[in-house]
């Protein structure tokens, strides 16, 4: 049974990762770690978590725990993502995994010094639905010249969510930019060589973002995202010979089809059995460690072009109030 380590009591963790740690079964949350002893002992208690501590380091100075989890505020997943990885142990962070390029790079440094297995957090790209897209599109399905749309839009209407603030890395491209462009980098594994952004900042941080990567062989992403729209997560992969269509990319039901378009016909392939988000990967993350699979979609191999692109963003867009 793999034991895992839970630094902080983050919404996600108590909604997305606990309950998909109980689906995938293999392991069970040992010990989840609050600067507040109480809340995390309250945390302990209503989630089913066997152990709890008031300071992040008992994770780190812990014997029992074989993996962690890091779901902090964005500000703090450098910083904690780095004491973690010298464990040695397999690490999970939330995305974005930092705020910077150099950051990661960093990160990607000493997980390799450590022979440490880093992920980062984007769970759909361990689903069967993205797999089959991803086999799609590099088999030619849809031919070539292959154009992205992503939309991630949801409102987030509470005002004192970290997310709406500079200091904790808030804003919409950090949040919801990151899923577009993430599906973009695992497709093209490319970087952009042309960059046009352009954000709403209204007070501290992007409240919607919009941006059109181009990328070498005529490829290219238009993405828009935003804090105040309903919530909207579609994506088209549009190529010379055909098109594919997801009406749920990152958080697919049994209801959400693969929908594939070409000139003779439409398809729909339904991937999806019902589980729960974050279940693939915690599966995945138990096999390796189990040694019975391969890691795939690690940090190293994956991650990095993501965070490269999205500090190209950040760094040429133009603001508008």
């Amino acid at each position: 049974m793999i034991r895992w380590g839970i630094m902080g009591t983050a919404d996600i963790a108590r909604g997305g990762f606990l309950p998909a740690l109980q689906e995938a079964g293999g392991g069970e949350a040992w010990l989840v770690a609050s600067r507040d002893m109480e809340k995390a002992r309250q945390f302990a208690a209503q989630n089913g978590v066997v152990k709890a501590a008031g300071d992040y380091h008992a994770i780190l100075e812990s014997d029992e725990v074989d993996a962690i989890y890091i779901p902090l505020p964005n500000h703090a997943h450098y910083e904690w993502t780095m004491k973690a990885l010298k464990t040695g142990k397999p690490v999970v962070c939330e995305k974005p995994l930092s705020g910077s390029w150099s950051e990661a790079e960093a990160l990607i440094k000493e997980a390799q010094r450590t022979h440490a297995l880093l992920w980062e957090a984007y769970a759909f790209q361990f689903q069967p639905q993205w797999l089959r897209v991803q086999q799609l599109v590099w088999e030619g399905a849809i031919g070539d010249h292959v154009e992205i749309h992503g939309t991630f839009n949801t409102v987030l209407g509470r005002p004192g969510d970290a997310r709406w603030f500079k200091a904790f890395q808030g804003g919409a491209l950090n949040d919801l930019g990151c899923y577009p462009v993430h599906v973009t980098s695992l497709l093209l594994k490319d970087l952009p060589g042309d960059v046009w952004a352009r954000a709403h900042v209204p007070q501290e941080v992007d409240e919607s973002v919009w941006a059109v990567l181009r990328y070498a062989g005529m490829q290219q992403l238009i993405m828009n995202v935003s804090f105040v729209r309903r919530y909207d997560t579609q994506t088209r992969i549009i190529g010379s010979e055909g098109e594919i269509r997801l009406s749920n990319t990152y958080h697919p039901s049994a209801r959400d089809a693969v929908e594939i378009r070409t000139a003779q016909r439409v398809v729909k392939e339904y991937t999806m059995q019902g589980q729960k988000p974050f279940t693939d990967m915690i599966r995945h993350v138990h096999a390796v460690m189990q040694g019975v699979s391969e890691p795939i979609q690690l940090v190293r191999d994956v991650a990095w072009p993501t965070l490269w692109t999205m500090e190209q963003i950040r760094s040429r867009w133009s603001t508008v109030s």
